[in-house]
């Protein structure tokens, strides 16, 4: 399935190559409970709908060869030569991930002129040749015997192995990924693709003029894939359809309105390796292929999608459609969330998770008093009153920080509607000093947000494990959203814990209940189980309404389940990621009686994984305390 996922790296070089979160609200559901109301009671068992989950087909594996590299020293030389070769492999895919991940390819021994500078091929073809190679390096990995590399080094084995099981796993299931999502969609972050591509040289602008002719092309082949998706059956549903031709006919209609026009001006501006006859024959060039190639390719997807108006299929969860569609869902469930989990297994620990949650906000509530119900900043002010303030709470929580530098850069004004407040752009493995986070003046940041993309969130993650210089360098690029997510989400809960300067308690409630712009964490679990219930046990929107009614909200059924139908898995990367970390350090922390800081030390010292390797070995450390 990486085939797939490579190309929405590609177009989500702004979008999704940083660690920028777009959440939405469902609905006018913020969480105002009075304070003196109980905890509700788990409601799974009065509301379970009829169905169960369906056994899902599996094959013996094939035995494993024995190992080559059998003494520790072997082994272990083995694996960092291996982990080059796959670092390597996985960056040269395309141009856009090299960029994301290698600021001076060279020094990796990659020849940048050999790498494809396209939006990448859309294929069958080309999808069974990445799980023939995601079958070549398994073996690969197979060489050398786990058993003689370090703990450490055996999880990266560990992860490196499910990582290929996964892919592999997913052969069958080409057509299943829906590329043009509502909110995250390639029609979406496409235009931010190109809005916020990054200038370093002479090559970076000609790339850009490469993928950018590129567009038509590549639209083709996206439309061909769903249209042998609506063969299949596989179809997006009509509601999903009309709000997706809107957002391409705005695209369509822009060849002289396009904000490509400006960005791609303001750029050239700064780009101080050209002269000004070459900035201007850029120029140029750029506004006549968004005249051009960038309307044609969404005119050409707007035109197909038309078409393919009566294969629609019906507003049915995963359950009902089975077949391929529920394996996919029971796969994305493992993949996304960064678990290892059945349905009914993730039920159980999101229900856990929100039950402690919902405990914690009841308790935070009766200390806020009205306060709770008004309108919120929690804020110095300024980013830069914000950053200061994290930087004295993250002491008492997380390891100390390397020596980093940040730059905030305002999205241009064409981009903030619907943009989220903030982003981070993951930094290359060999420039992670140098870190951008990317602000929306329209929204506004607080220190909720920044705590999630900066400090102590995406960018201490990402720049404390790479300082360590222990973590495997293809550990690090293959790391899931499920993990990012998790580490992100719960640097904000822990900030809400320990903000001594606003109310503690107000931020926890509000970080928790939520409020009039964004879903709180309850929220986003609640959700996630409504999709589990209806995509993974066949739960009718009555059942959902039964459900939520359990938490007094009911009237938000009829939103939640078209959510669960249109975008199932959207949630499942920041609350089941969040769920597996939360039960994961709560766990852990009681076992051991450490404070954060000895804690995080040692989850972070593992490098991203899967949780359930992590727990196993965590769940050691605690014991040994």
């Amino acid at each position: 399935m990486k085939s797939i996922k490579r190309l929405l790296v590609v177009f989500l070089i702004a979008a999704m190559l940083f660690s920028g979160c777009v959440m939405r609200r469902i609905g006018n559901c913020a969480i105002n409970v009075l304070p003196e109301q109980e905890t509700p009671a788990p409601v799974s068992d009065a509301t379970e709908p009829p169905a169960t989950e369906k056994p899902q087909q599996t094959e013996a594996p094939d035995p494993t060869p024995a190992p080559i590299y059998t003494t520790p020293e072997e082994a272990e030389q083995a694996f960092w030569a291996l982990d080059d070769e796959l670092f390597r492999w996985y960056v040269t895919q395309d141009i856009t991930t090299l960029d994301q991940f290698c600021a001076h390819p060279e020094d990796f021994g990659i020849d940048e002129s050999t790498v494809p500078v396209t939006l990448g091929e859309l294929s069958k073809e080309q999808n069974d040749q990445w799980i023939e190679d995601c079958k070549q390096w398994k073996e690969r990995l197979y060489e050398i015997d786990r058993n003689a590399l370090s703990d450490h080094l055996a999880f990266s084995f560990d992860t490196y192995e499910r990582f290929f099981d996964l892919e592999i796993e997913s052969a069958d299931w080409f057509y299943c990924t829906e590329l043009l999502d509502l909110y995250v969609g390639v029609h979406m972050n496409l235009p931010l693709v190109f809005g916020l591509y990054q200038f370093k040289d002479k090559t970076d602008v000609e790339n850009y003029m490469t993928l950018l002719g590129d567009v038509p092309r590549f639209m083709g082949e996206l439309l061909a894939f769903e249209e042998e998706r609506a063969n299949l059956g596989l179809f997006m549903t009509e509601n999903a359809l009309n709000q997706i031709l809107n957002d391409l006919r705005t695209v369509a209609d822009s060849a002289e309105t396009s904000y490509l026009h400006d960005t791609f001006r303001e750029a050239m501006e700064k780009a101080e390796f050209l002269s000004d006859a070459e900035k201007d024959a850029y120029i140029e060039q750029n506004d006549e292929l968004v005249r051009t190639s960038w309307v044609d390719g969404y005119r050409l997807l707007y035109d197909g999608l038309i078409k393919l108006r009566p294969k629609c299929r019906a507003a049915i969860g995963a359950y009902e459609q089975g077949g391929d569609a529920y394996d996919y869902f029971c796969w994305m469930v493992k993949s996304e969330t960064a678990g290892n989990r059945t349905v009914s297994e993730q039920i159980a620990l999101s229900e856990r998770c929100v039950q402690s949650l919902f405990a914690t906000f009841l308790a935070a509530a009766a200390n806020c008093g009205d306060e709770l119900y008004e309108p919120q900043s929690i804020t110095t002010g300024s980013i830069a009153g914000d950053e200061a303030y994290l930087k004295t709470l993250m002491p008492k929580i997380v390891p100390t920080m390397p020596e980093v530098e940040v730059e905030y850069r305002e999205i241009p004004e064409e981009l903030r509607e619907g943009f989220s407040p903030a982003a981070y752009l993951t930094p290359a493995v060999d420039d992670y000093v140098h870190n951008i986070i990317l602000t929306n003046p329209a929204s506004g940041t607080d220190l909720s947000t920044l705590a999630h993309e900066g400090f102590p969130g995406h960018m201490f993650q990402f720049t404390y494990q790479y300082a360590l210089g222990t973590i495997p360098k293809f550990q690090m690029a293959i790391e899931t959203n499920g993990y990012a997510e998790a580490w992100s989400t719960n640097s904000e809960l822990n900030v809400a814990y320990r903000n001594d300067r606003f109310d503690s308690d107000l931020t926890t409630a509000l970080l928790l209940g939520g409020d009039d712009t964004s879903d709180g964490f309850i929220m986003q679990q609640l959700v996630m189980i409504c999709s589990l219930k209806v995509n993974g046990q066949g739960a009718s929107q009555a059942d959902i309404r039964k459900y939520l009614d359990g938490w007094n909200m009911g009237s938000a059924a009829a939103g939640i389940y078209n959510v669960c139908i249109d975008m199932p898995i959207y949630y499942f990367k920041y609350a089941g990621g969040f769920a597996e970390q939360y039960d994961l350090t709560q766990r852990c922390m009681n076992t051991a009686k450490c404070d954060s800081v000895t804690f995080y030390t040692e989850y972070l010292s593992w490098g991203p994984g899967y949780f359930d390797l992590l727990n196993a070995r965590m769940d050691a450390w605690a014991a040994a305390q």
